[in-house]
């Protein structure tokens, strides 16, 4: 009668222990670099006294169905009983995750089971766009290049025109692994001067949920036909014209500190500040006049 008892015990547990479950929510969770992650454990239909949390086999958190969350020496770890759980499902918080963090969080209920999810740690770099605003004439090319630096995985980096995303066949990218396991990326977008519009671009990695953008604007002159056209008795003409309206515009003090010594002119001036200057005095070249004197002698008039 005795052995009858025992076998019923036995059979019994083993129900219980089949009838048992466990969960762990999410099963993959990725976070950036500094960022709070948090992990769900469940269990059902069983009496259990210990729950043992894991980062990478390391036991980091003990808490007792009995008594909670026990003291532990790692004080970056904590958890917390869910709302109407009857003290069966808790949360795990990891406070501020590193990159050591990322791999397996394991919930163990000893003795019964245990559940394995995966922490994934991602890096948030910077991005910006070199130089400052252009100005170029309408149907001229301008280039705009970008880096975005310090992130990992390799960020995806796009760009957009006047709020347009821009094809991926109209721009490069390269990349190269910087420090431990960082990424930094270079593009080089090259576009056609239609019309004055913002010019942004933007990098991500799947943890970031807005990308970070850095912009420069692109202001679109529409002289460049003008000037391209002009018979060369109008050039003079125009060019008079064209230094009028520049007297007149706020950024001629930061061009004019710009302007090379007499008799050393090699076209450097920087396009993104005022590619139409440049043009016109190309212009003028090209018909074998002294570029530098005629500014000069225009802007003092």
């Amino acid at each position: 009668m005795g052995i009858y008892y025992l076998c019923l015990f036995l059979l019994s547990c083993r129900v219980g222990a089949v009838g048992a479950q466990l969960t762990l929510s999410p099963q993959t969770l990725t976070v950036l670099h500094g960022e709070e992650a948090s992990f769900t454990c469940s269990a059902f239909n069983t009496q259990w006294t210990v729950m043992v949390w894991l980062l990478d086999s390391k036991a980091v958190l003990t808490i007792s169905k009995e008594n909670g969350v026990l003291p532990s020496i790692y004080p970056n770890v904590t958890a917390e009983e869910s709302p109407a759980s009857r003290g069966d499902s808790w949360v795990f918080v990891l406070k501020k995750t590193e990159r050591r963090n990322q791999g397996r969080v394991t919930c163990d209920l000893q003795g019964i089971d245990r559940k394995t999810a995966v922490l994934f740690i991602q890096e948030k770099g910077n991005v910006k766009v070199f130089g400052e605003d252009k100005l170029a004439f309408k149907g001229q090319p301008v280039l705009f290049e970008c880096q975005a630096a310090g992130w990992f995985p390799q960020p995806t980096l796009e760009w957009q025109v006047n709020g347009k995303k821009v094809r991926q066949d109209e721009y490069n990218i390269s990349s190269e692994q910087s420090g431990p396991n960082l990424f930094n990326v270079i593009s080089i977008l090259r576009v056609k001067a239609e019309k004055s519009s913002p010019v942004d671009c933007l990098a991500s990695v799947p943890a970031l949920a807005t990308p970070l953008e850095s912009s420069v604007r692109l202001t679109v002159e529409k002289g460049a036909a003008r000037f391209a056209s002009a018979k060369k008795a109008d050039i003079f003409q125009t060019l008079k014209q064209f230094l009028k309206y520049f007297l007149k515009n706020p950024l001629k003090t930061a061009f004019l500190s710009k302007l090379p010594p007499a008799g050393h002119l090699e076209l450097k001036w920087e396009i993104k500040t005022h590619f139409s200057l440049h043009y016109a005095c190309k212009s003028v070249i090209e018909l074998q006049q002294p570029c530098f004197s005629i500014f000069s002698a225009k802007i003092l008039a």
